[in-house]
């Protein structure tokens, strides 16, 4: 038995070895081809045959490689002739040859060896083991049958080998002669070059090979025999004597690159001939003979395909290759117009499956929805025993929206899933539509659970119908007429039944369930004939630039065609496959029928001394990569395109550099010494705004602004909603017909689009006649990377731009330093993989009435921030997605992004429309949609990217010009987030080599021309500024700001502005008549911030804050300004003023929003109606507001209003006062503690003398700082007791002011007193105070003397440094704001022997009772 499994094994194996011999696949060998004629007879042997184009060689060569067969080496299978001109394959394993050819096959050696051994072994074995073994004879056949096998697996049968010849050339590479002796298999030939080529597939009758050639050039002879069908596209004949015959007994299907001119003899059953030629038959031989184009060359063709079809394509020349030829120019060919419709039909809105939600008390699942037996049907499941009432609630939120007092349709068919019974009865519907915050989220909500309860929904109608048939639908359509207008909202349809249901589930069928918006007669409406009440938004000359056709690029005279042979060095056109180079110093133009319209060309290169120019005629030109050392044009500023021309990049995601280096793949790279040049139809404006309100259904829109827009153009009307990431309301459009400033969509409008006074949806045209596009691979988008000059206009860009790939943008000017004459004007960018506009590293280049819609990442992007000087004008961004998961965070600190191969640029977790790494740039006219932000001004300390060792803080830079910019429906990721956002901080980490980017607050002070220098100092300004739908309309973290002419509408708030800032000739709204608008957000005029700024608000009118009953508190309420009341920590100084306020629809009730809460930042709350025109308390006279302590009712004028929760107070000759106190061991200088109400209380302080009897006072904290008003009595009780030292940083006394601090401490007391200034100055600031007579001395003095009456110690508070200078205080409009400054301080140091401190430093026991209220 055992004898036996080893026969069985060894039998096996040998199989295994044979099977592995015959079937495995690999290269056999390469072949160097060295001579320029050549020949190879396969004739013999199956071929697969590839004739390939690679440049990454130098010298032709010819590989093998095995498919199947016992073939494992070259040498098996062929030979070289002895001059290296022919090769022959055959069967060489035992041929007889010279000694520098012998051939040796490996694989028989080693088999005969392993047999022999093998035998050797085993027969050993057995007669060692077993002498008597009946087994042995078998062992022996055994192994005689694998030495059968083996010499049969290596005694080769020619004829069963099959084998792959790849025969790969360099571009340029010709051969004089090709001859190609074949048997049966395939040949595919691309790009060939040669004199003559001779294909023989008959010789050898009973195998058949069929032969594809593609964009082969001929210059002398083409002969082809094949059995099989022949295929030969775009040939291209490089002389006028060209011999063809073609000889098939199947089809030949002949197509030309550029015509024939010749004669021709065609003998075949079904002829197909070009047009071009002119025919007749030989009536004797049944030949079809002629001439192509006149036959005026010496060119011959001869096809023999007489059982099959012939067709002979492209033979008429369309491209003649005199220089003086030229294509018929495009002309400018608009669609007419039809006339506007007059009346409008009925739209549908139809809700499926995946448009809704099912929701109730409970019983709800992600099975209660499924899909339907019908189209636009769904089921309805009902689990066992849940209550009667439930909703099917709308994903799409205000689509469609509805106009109060017309009527409309809803219409549903209905169909139950049982028989009607007690449990499935329904008795009626309801339309809901509610307002989307008191409802549970349908698109992101984490429960189906719904109750209607105290909700009180926008509008509702309830109806009953036919709903008792489970045999068939069953149809209701009532009529309804809303009440009020319906815009942001969610739709519920409410399914009421007349009871619980039962034990069973039961169903309900629904189909066809939509709104119907009815025909209506068009009437023009009102129209608006200014776009804003208050600030100036610039526009664009209404100008089209100058034109002069005698200046086009292509009527030059000294022009070489493109497809003129004698262009190219070796008088071939180049095939789309090869490594195309411009001849030197040629201007060569490239017509339609130039190139090829469907071939991709791989690499074409424009030397310094060389033009590639566009003729202006309808083409497409597939390509991988161009670079351009020399001129790309297609259009100049002076000659504008009229044709439609589409170039369309292609290429597989890779980071190789395949154009050139640092240039990247699958685009064009232009190179310092480069120029590109591209012009299409100027269309103007490229974007406008609507002047009347769009509503779901329309078909007819009215805009601001003349534009020569076409039918069938694309337009997107940008949406009216806040949060436009979240639901996406902008509609692209195609133009129906436009007349004037009217136009008409192909389609209704699904949703509101508004155009009120406040502000309007800007439209915006996507189409170009000119497009660069993508063939899309893996968000790997083409990319045009510009270093030298260039200059674009009307270029459509779609599908551009390469993910995460940096300095792969659809358009980029890349390390141009200061260019003199480059723009992009009127360009288009649409569905952009990264990014849109691009300036890196270059100064004076204009981008200026430019479309963007729908972009991944930054839009318009300043790249290292070293980019001055440009100007960014009268562009549109709209819809730009943050990469990855948007920067968030619960507070202002926002979150820290990492570079990575996610997010190659962190801050595009922030993505905006205009990125402004330095704000020297002028920025004018622009508008932003969407986006983390709109407008992006983060902070560099240093340069990044390739400029990083340069010499520069970005940004110490102010704006050069920021004026007449709009922006809306951003900010809303990030608590803080802004439309207008100066904040975060990018940096490079030396240490890792990435770039981190925090998006929160970070410190911005700005100079003069970037130099840091004290008192240099100069602001941001923002000029005629519009932001709205927002979260906060400007955020600024920088220490220097002025907005002055700005319009605030429908932001959650208008804005955020720190340090010195400046908001004034403003419009702060919070209510438009924006149906569409954000209406589940409370909204906030102005938050005055709580420490260390000064803010002046003048000439500001707040509007239509209107009182929300469910607000959570003051702060939170509609309010025109609030109070920032969250912490203990930073202290409220005199830092907020207002002057020349006024209100429109704002009760008093709402003009102020203090929220009180056991905080200084609650309890310190104030600022400065400098005017009274807030408060009202004394016009034309400052008013003081105060928070709700007693502490600021500093005198008998004051008054406590208890909607604001404040005292209102007539300033007088009083200041807002902050001193800090420092004790050691109990408010620690520069500590800021986080603790509970209770342990931060250390004591209080409160106002006395001036006649104040009862206790006015407030809490004092562990945190340094006290806020009050000025030239008042101050009483300090501390419940630790009076310490023995303390110092007082008179942080905010101002010129002329006082505070007359008054401590208790024990009698017999001493003190020691003196006053200290940080820094050095010729007047001496530093005194030892002296003793006074009275407490009304003090009070009376200088502010270098104390009393101490045995029970109180009195000091007045002087801050001694103060000039009353400008230096001291900031001035806007006439209002003041004091500085902030711990530079002069008093200490005071008290000595008592009697009554001692107690070991922690403090006087214990001390009575808390008011000093005299006569003081």
């Amino acid at each position: 038995m055992k004898i036996n499994k080893i026969i069985l094994f060894f039998f096996l194996s040998c199989l295994y070895l044979f099977s592995s011999s015959v079937s495995a696949q690999q290269l056999l060998g390469e072949i160097e081809i060295t001579e320029k004629s050549f020949t190879i007879d396969a004739s013999v042997i199956n071929t697969k045959i590839n004739y390939l184009i690679d440049n990454t060689i130098t010298k032709p060569k010819l590989s093998v490689t095995s498919i199947f067969g016992e073939a494992t080496s070259i040498d098996d299978i062929l030979r070289i002739s002895d001059d290296k001109k022919s090769l022959t394959f055959g069967d060489y394993t035992s041929s007889t040859l010279s000694s520098s050819n012998k051939l040796v096959s490996k694989i028989n050696l080693n088999s005969l060896i392993l047999i022999s051994f093998s035998t050797i072994i085993t027969f050993g074995l057995f007669t060692k083991n077993n002498p008597r073994s009946s087994s042995k004879p078998l062992l022996f056949i055994v192994l005689l049958i694998c030495i059968s096998i083996f010499n049969l697996s290596n005694s080769i049968k020619i004829s069963e080998v099959s084998v792959r010849i790849d025969i790969k050339v360099p571009s340029t590479f010709k051969f004089d002669s090709l001859i190609l002796t074949l048997g049966s298999g395939s040949s595919i030939i691309n790009g060939l070059i040669a004199s003559s080529l001779k294909i023989d597939g008959c010789t050898t009758n009973s195998k058949d090979h069929s032969i594809e050639l593609n964009q082969i050039s001929i210059s002398s002879e083409l002969n082809i025999c094949s059995t099989k069908e022949i295929n030969i596209n775009e040939i291209q004949l490089t002389s006028t004597n060209v011999k063809l015959n073609l000889t098939s007994s199947s089809n030949v299907n002949l197509d030309f690159h550029n015509g024939y001119s010749g004669s021709f003899s065609i003998n075949t059953n079904d002829l197909t001939l070009d047009s071009a030629c002119e025919t007749f038959k030989d009536s004797n031989t049944g030949i079809i003979i002629g001439t192509c184009n006149g036959g005026s060359d010496n060119s011959k063709l001869s096809i023999t395909a007489i059982t099959g079809k012939t067709v002979v394509s492209n033979a008429e020349i369309t491209c003649p290759i005199d220089n003086s030829w030229r294509v018929t120019v495009g002309a400018d060919n608009v669609p007419p117009s039809p006339s506007i419709i007059t009346s409008q039909p009925a739209t549908d809105f139809i809700f499926k499956k995946n448009d809704l939600v099912y929701m109730a008390q409970y019983g709800y699942s992600n099975q209660s929805i499924t899909d339907g037996p019908v189209e636009n049907s769904f089921i309805v499941s009902y689990p066992a025993y849940i209550p009667p009432s439930n909703f099917l609630v709308s994903k799409i939120i205000g689509s469609p929206t509805f106009k109060a007092n017309v009527k409309y349709q809803f219409s549903i068919s209905v169909k139950l899933g049982q028989p009607l019974g007690s449990f499935n009865r329904i008795q009626n519907m309801s339309l809901y539509f509610f307002n989307p915050r008191d409802i549970t989220d349908p698109i992101n909500g984490a429960s189906q659970y719904y109750e209607l309860k105290d909700t009180i929904p926008l509008f509702v109608h309830t109806f009953e119908g036919n709903f008792t048939s489970n045999t068939e639908f069953a149809l209701t359509k009532i009529e309804f007429t809303p009440t009020v207008d319906i815009g942001t909202s969610i739709f519920g349809l409410r399914i009421f039944r007349t009871g619980f249901t039962g034990g069973d589930v039961v169903t309900v069928i629904i189909k066809d369930m939509k709104f119907t918006i009815l025909p209506k007669t068009i009437t023009q409406p009102t129209l608006l004939i200014k776009d804003s009440e208050l600030v100036n938004l610039p526009k664009p000359s209404t100008s089209f630039d100058p034109q002069d056709s005698s200046t086009c690029p292509y009527l030059a005279n000294d022009l070489v065609h493109w497809h003129n042979p004698s262009t190219w060095p070796n008088g071939i056109i180049p095939s789309p496959s090869s490594n195309i180079t411009l001849p030197e110093g040629k201007k060569v133009l490239i017509s339609p029928c130039s190139i090829s319209q469907t071939q991709v060309y791989k690499w074409i290169k424009v030397p310094s001394t060389s033009e590639l120019i566009f003729a202006d005629s309808p083409m497409d030109f597939h390509v991988k990569d161009i670079y351009v050392e020399g001129k790309f044009i297609m259009g100049t500023t002076k000659c504008r395109y009229n044709s439609k021309i589409n170039i369309i990049f292609h290429g597989e995601k890779t980071l190789s550099d395949t154009i050139s280096q640092y240039y990247g793949s699958k685009g064009i790279g232009v190179s310092s010494s480069g120029f590109i040049s591209v012009h299409a139809k100027q269309y103007h404006n490229t974007w406008s705004k609507l002047s009347a309100s769009a509503w779901s259904g329309d078909y007819v829109v009215y805009i601001q602004d003349n534009v020569n827009w076409e039918v069938g153009q694309k337009v997107v009307v940008i949406t009216s909603y806040y949060q436009d990431e979240d639901n996406n309301q902008n509609e692209v459009m195609t133009i129906a017909a436009i007349q004037g400033k009217t136009i008409q969509f192909t389609e209704p409008l699904k949703f509101f689009h508004y155009g009120g006074q406040e502000y309007q949806a800007e439209i915006a045209l996507l189409t170009r006649r000119i497009t660069f596009q993508s063939s899309d691979v893996n968000q790997f988008g083409g990319h045009v990377m510009v270093m030298g000059e260039g200059q674009f206009a009307g270029l459509g860009l779609i599908g551009m731009g390469q993910r995460n790939i940096k300095a792969r943008y659809p358009l980029h000017y890349h390390l141009g330093k200061v260019l003199k004459n480059s723009y992009i004007s009127d360009c288009s960018v649409t569905n952009s993989y990264y990014r849109c506009y691009t300036i890196h590293g270059t100064n004076n280049v204009t981008l200026t009435r430019n479309v963007a819609f729908d972009v991944s990442g930054h839009c318009y992007y300043l790249e290292d921030g070293v980019e001055m000087d440009n100007t960014i004008s009268f562009n549109l961004a709209a819809y730009v997605h943050p990469i990855g998961r948007p920067a968030a965070g619960p507070s202002q600190i926002g979150e820290v992004f990492v570079e990575s191969d996610n997010l190659r640029q962190p801050a595009d977790c922030a993505a905006s429309g205009y990125y402004i790494t330095n704000a020297w740039n002028k920025i004018i006219g622009n508008t932003a949609s969407g986006g983390w932000a709109g407008y992006a001004f983060p902070n560099l300390d240093k340069p990044i990217g390739n400029h990083r060792t340069v010499q520069m803080i970005p940004k110490a830079y102010s704006t050069k010009v920021f004026e007449g910019n709009t922006g809306h429906s951003s900010g809303h990721f990030f608590i803080t987030g802004a439309t207008i956002y100066v904040g975060a901080n990018l940096t490079y980490n030396e240490v890792d080599g990435l770039l981190y980017y925090d998006s929160g607050r970070f410190e911005r002070f700005t100079y003069k021309n970037g130099t840091v220098v004290y008192g240099n100092e100069v602001p941001m300004r923002f000029n005629n500024t519009k932001i709205y739908l927002s979260n906060f309309g400007i955020g600024h973290w920088g220490e220097y700001v002025e907005v002055v002419s700005y319009e605030s509408h429908d932001n959650i708030r208008s804005a955020s502005i720190f340090g010195e800032a400046w908001l004034s000739k403003a419009i702060v709204n919070g209510n438009s008549n924006n149906i569409a608008r954000s209406i589940n957000f409370n909204k906030q005029g102005f938050q005055y911030y709580d420490t260390y700024v000064k803010t002046v608000l003048s000439n500001i009118s707040f509007r239509n804050y209107i009182r929300n009953p469910k607000s959570l508190n003051d702060e939170d309420d509609n309010r025109a300004i609030i109070s920032m009341t969250h912490g203990d920590v930073f202290k409220p100084q005199g830092i907020s003023t207002a002057r020349a306020i006024s209100f429109v629809n704002v009760a008093k009730s709402q003009i102020v929003g203090h929220q009180v809460l056991p905080t200084s930042g609650s309890r310190y709350f104030n600022f400065i109606d400098w005017d009274s025109s807030i408060t009202g308390k004394k016009p034309g006279q400052p008013a003081l507001v105060g928070s709700h302590e007693l502490w600021y009712k500093f005198d008998n004028t004051c008054e406590y209003n208890s909607d604001w929760t404040c005292h209102i107070c007539e300033k007088g000759n009083k200041e807002i006062a902050n001193i800090q106190f420092i004790i050691p061991g109990l408010i620690d200088d520069g500590v800021l503690v986080y603790d509970s109400f209770e342990n931060l209380n250390v004591g209080n302080i409160s106002l006395f003398g001036s006649g104040i009897t009862e206790r006015r006072s407030t809490i004092v904290t562990k945190n340094q700082g006290v806020t009050g008003v000025s030239n008042m009595g101050w009483y300090l009780y501390l419940k630790a007791g009076s310490p023995k030292y303390m110092k007082i940083w008179l942080s905010q006394v101002v010129y002329g002011q006082h505070i007359f601090l008054a401590l208790p401490y024990p009698t017999q007391t001493t003190f020691i007193i003196k006053s200290n200034y940080i820094w050095g100055s010729a007047i001496n600031y530093n005194h030892v105070f002296s003793l006074a007579s009275s407490a009304a001395d003090v009070r009376s003095g200088n502010g270098t003397k104390y009393y101490f009456d045995g029970n109180f110690l009195y000091v007045k508070l002087v801050n001694l440094v103060l000039t009353g200078d400008p230096s001291e205080y900031y001035e806007r409009d006439g209002v003041k704001v004091y500085w902030v400054r711990n530079s002069f301080s008093v200490s005071i140091e008290a000595t008592n022997t009697v009554t001692p401190p107690t070991s922690d430093g403090f006087f214990k026991n001390l009575p808390d009772n008011l000093p005299s209220s006569s003081l």
